[in-house]
């Protein structure tokens, strides 16, 4: 399960919080000129709404436990500008939070959901290795592609696909891949329903609540998996992954081999 959300509003710290509590793992994607800042933002209604956004300082406190990803340093729509201004987006994002924090930054939610092809392309150039979008598939299949990540749902709706994703009973990878903002939580109804919603996916066995990037890592370890001669090697340049045996869950470090009489599935 990802559970992603953008700008890195104030509101982030009791959504982090409800996230520590469930031991459940967040991935914020964060505007870090907006840091510190109050922000108003005009609507199409001719309504404004400030936005108050997480302390510079505060960002390994609040965040101690999740990934810290890029949005755009100042949350421009990429389908808007030229490459030029597209790469100093992203790329002052990136130097920013690493400055902050002195994590690698490599997941990327677009601003506004807005991308195509030719964006993704030039993005992946950053050190960027997944850009989600906000093209929900109401599905629980893993992405076509890293760089247009289409999730499962908004928060909003979360809820009504839990249980059906909860009583799958499949050997096949899935995921269920949510995303919203936390300052949408100001409706109270919807902030008793992530409370649920994390309630719930807190207590299951069998999920694994993973941030953007460690999952997109892992995906691309499975995929340098070498399968031949009833072997299966992980090359020892990889990330360790698990292999679904007859004989239960068997972790595989890089560089070991396992021999196997039937094939296996790698989860």
């Amino acid at each position: 399960m990802v559970l992603s959300y953008d700008d890195g509003t104030i509101e982030d710290i009791e959504l982090a919080r409800l996230f520590d509590k469930n031991k459940l793992v967040g991935t914020f994607n964060l505007n870090s000129r907006y840091l510190g800042v109050t922000r108003s933002w005009p609507q199409k209604n001719g309504d404004t709404i400030y936005q108050k956004y997480v302390p510079k300082d505060s960002l390994l406190i609040i965040y101690k436990n999740h990934e810290i990803a890029a949005h755009g340093t100042l949350h421009k729509n990429f389908g808007d500008i030229l490459n030029k201004e597209i790469l100093e987006e992203v790329n002052t994002d990136i130097d920013a939070l690493t400055k902050l924090t002195n994590k690698d930054i490599v997941s990327l939610a677009y601003p506004f959901g807005n991308t195509n092809a030719s964006i993704a392309k030039l993005i992946s150039r950053t050190g960027i290795i997944n850009g989600r979008t906000v093209a929900d598939t109401y599905k629980f299949s893993l992405p076509e592609h890293y760089m247009m990540w289409h999730p499962t749902c908004h928060d909003s709706k979360a809820l009504d696909y839990l249980s059906t994703y909860l009583e799958m009973n499949n050997q096949e990878l899935s995921l269920f891949y949510v995303w919203g903002h936390s300052w949408e939580f100001g409706d109270v109804k919807r902030w008793y329903d992530m409370v649920k919603f994390c309630n719930k996916v807190g207590k299951a066995k069998d999920i694994w609540s993973v941030g953007n990037g460690e999952l997109t890592k892992y995906l691309k370890a499975i995929e340098n998996i070498e399968i031949k001669n009833n072997r299966i090697t992980n090359p020892v340049d990889n990330e360790a992954i698990w292999i679904n045996l007859s004989t239960g869950i068997k972790k595989l470090n890089p560089g070991n081999t396992i021999k196997i009489k039937t094939m296996a599935k790698s989860v």
